[in-house]
């Protein structure tokens, strides 16, 4: 093999593992926390969207409306987020993360920053604009795959059969 070749082995090998890794993470976290990943994941959800209704939380989600009205329901008993009227539709509610509860998710994530800080520091400004364009684009394609497993997939949250309700 080519060193090229070796390194794509390589890289190859390593996604999955740190995805995995990740995910542990994000698990560990949540058991800290005494949430359901689903919750953590809603509340990192709220935060990349801003205020949003009930239904794109359940789009992003993939879950029903119903699954995540539930959600919504121990996000706001445990002080997380808030139902507030929406500026723009009186009959809808917007959700809004509580910055100060949002603190209690984010020490959990305070020692990963400085190290992930650390790491950054010893990166030229060219490695840098390199991972963030492929975390970019891995983020994107996460996303179509996503897209594409609930669309053509085992049926989902947020997929119908056609003529079914």
């Amino acid at each position: 093999m080519t060193d090229r070749e070796d390194l794509v082995d390589a890289l190859v090998q390593e996604m999955p593992r740190y995805i995995s890794a990740s995910v542990r993470y994000q698990i560990a976290v949540a058991d800290q926390l005494g949430m359901p990943l689903a919750d953590v994941h809603a509340v990192g959800a709220l935060l990349e969207l801003g205020p949003a209704g009930v239904r794109a939380l359940a789009d992003v989600m993939g879950m029903t409306t119903g699954a995540v009205t539930r959600l919504v329901d121990r996000l706001e008993g445990s002080g997380f987020v808030r139902r507030e009227p929406d500026p723009t539709d009186r009959r809808r509610v917007v959700l809004r993360v509580v910055p100060e509860r949002v603190r209690d998710i984010s020490r959990y994530y305070e020692s990963m920053g400085e190290r992930w800080q650390r790491q950054i520091d010893e990166y030229s400004d060219g490695e840098l604009r390199f991972l963030v364009e492929f975390l970019r684009r891995g983020r994107d394609n996460a996303r179509i795959e996503t897209d594409q497993l609930r669309a053509e997939g085992r049926a989902h949250a947020t997929r119908r059969t056609p003529g079914k309700p």
